[in-house]
């Protein structure tokens, strides 16, 4: 057998699996942008990242569509814009928590459309890129590892709160996600001709049905 190694030029490395858990990664900026979904076009907000051992980040915050709050068995479930709130307060905080303070103090004005506060949030985190951070991934239905989808929640008295953090310095798992993780490490592929959900999707849908779970609503 004759060999050449003139084969391997230009060989770069396949894709790589960013698993769940907490990593290290490096702040790489805000972006506004537009994506196609199956019902059209959305506006996101995109968070960007160099993650340890693995490279370019990019994660979607889609613009909510609704603010309003379901009612659910254990009470109000955090509505997509209470989530996308959350999600941009924990973004602030993890690069200088001098701008919620400023946001809190109305210092700094997050108001308009959806375009103009994504903008606006650009031009505040700008400087910060290059900064230090941890993220927190999740195991998704789809197989991969996410930042997670809800990370607001309503108090009994009605108070926003952040149920998780994703994004800040000496970041944990809780109870849950810890559960969620070594579920996807022992799942199974789903056999697609029948209705059977995987061990990790079961306990998804356990740990949501949690009385005890401030709460949640369907993705967005």
């Amino acid at each position: 057998m004759n060999f050449s190694f003139s084969q391997t030029k230009g060989a770069t490395e396949g894709s790589k699996f960013l698993g769940a858990g907490i990593h290290k990664a490096k702040f790489n900026g805000i972006e506004y942008d537009t994506v196609n979904t199956k019902n059209g076009e959305a506006n996101v907000m995109v968070l960007k990242l160099d993650v340890d051992g693995y490279g370019e980040f990019k994660h979607n915050f889609f613009e909510p569509q609704s603010d309003e709050r379901q009612e659910m068995q254990w009470g109000p479930s955090a509505s997509q814009v209470d989530h996308f709130l959350i999600s941009v307060r924990q973004i602030l905080e993890a690069l200088n928590p001098q701008l919620v303070k400023d946001l809190d103090e109305g210092k700094i004005a997050l108001e308009g459309s959806f375009a103009k506060i994504v903008k606006t949030i650009k031009k505040l985190t700008d400087e910060f890129i290059g900064d230090e951070v941890e993220i927190k991934l999740l195991p998704q239905n789809n197989g991969f590892n996410s930042i997670p989808t809800f990370v607001a929640g309503i108090s009994k008295n009605g108070n926003l709160t952040i149920r998780t953090r994703f994004i800040g310095h000496d970041l944990t798992l809780n109870d849950r996600e810890l559960k969620m993780i070594e579920a996807a490490k022992e799942a199974k592929p789903t056999d697609m001709k029948t209705k059977n959900t995987s061990v990790a999707d079961k306990l998804r849908e356990d740990l949501e049905n949690d009385d005890n779970k401030i709460g949640d609503d369907l993705p967005f």
